[in-house]
């Protein structure tokens, strides 16, 4: 393939990768798509050639970049075997791996704070990202629950629990942290969270 030919196919990931960076730092609003086309290195109009909003760039930021790694935790729940607390502590920190990897961290900041603004685009989250995650950790303590390694619990309940730490720690590392104790890490305080979440569910 030709070197023109290999930069054109890549175009539409840098766009992305450029968009998740501005959202995540200046926000949905304030973000316009000359600042996008600039960080991507090409025209306004090469963005709109492939996203014809930033609405729709926001979806495809989504599809492309975050439910690939969501299938693919479903996929290894679907075939695992073993103990569902040993699931559970890998599941908690292939999460925050992956985000911090990626790029993502600064998603969560950007839904709460541009929900109410963009509704449509709060649900569409929700549902292809929130309830997804949601429903892999219920399923994990629900199979904990009937290999009689967990307690009886309301187990919804306690996956959203698990999930708000989750998401307060990409807050705090986009955010807070530079405002806060800058040599705290946030695997001591997701090390200390699972420890928290054991002591409690475990029998």
């Amino acid at each position: 393939m030709q070197k023109w030919q290999r930069r054109k196919d890549e175009r539409p990931t840098e766009i992305l990768d450029a968009a998740l960076e501005l959202f995540g730092t200046k926000g949905f609003v304030s973000t316009k798509i000359d600042d996008i086309a600039k960080q991507a290195g090409v025209s306004k109009g090469t963005v709109y050639l492939y996203y014809p909003s930033k609405e729709t760039l926001f979806k495809e930021m989504v599809y492309v970049l975050m439910l690939p790694r969501i299938k693919e935790v479903e996929l290894y729940i679907s075939n695992y075997q073993g103990k569902q607390t040993e699931l559970l502590i890998l599941i908690i920190n292939r999460w925050w791996q992956t985000i911090k990897s990626s790029g993502l961290t600064g998603i969560p900041k950007l839904i709460i704070s541009e929900a109410d603004k963009f509704p449509d685009l709060t649900k569409f989250y929700v549902k292809e990202v929130i309830h997804r995650i949601h429903t892999i950790v219920v399923n994990v303590l629900n199979n904990g629950v009937k290999q009689n390694e967990f307690k009886k619990m309301n187990t919804a309940l306690t996956a959203r629990v698990i999930m708000s730490s989750l998401v307060y720690f990409s807050m705090w590392e986009t955010s807070l942290k530079k405002y806060d104790k800058k040599d705290l890490k946030v695997e001591d305080m997701i090390e200390q969270q699972i420890k928290l979440v054991l002591d409690g569910i475990k029998k």
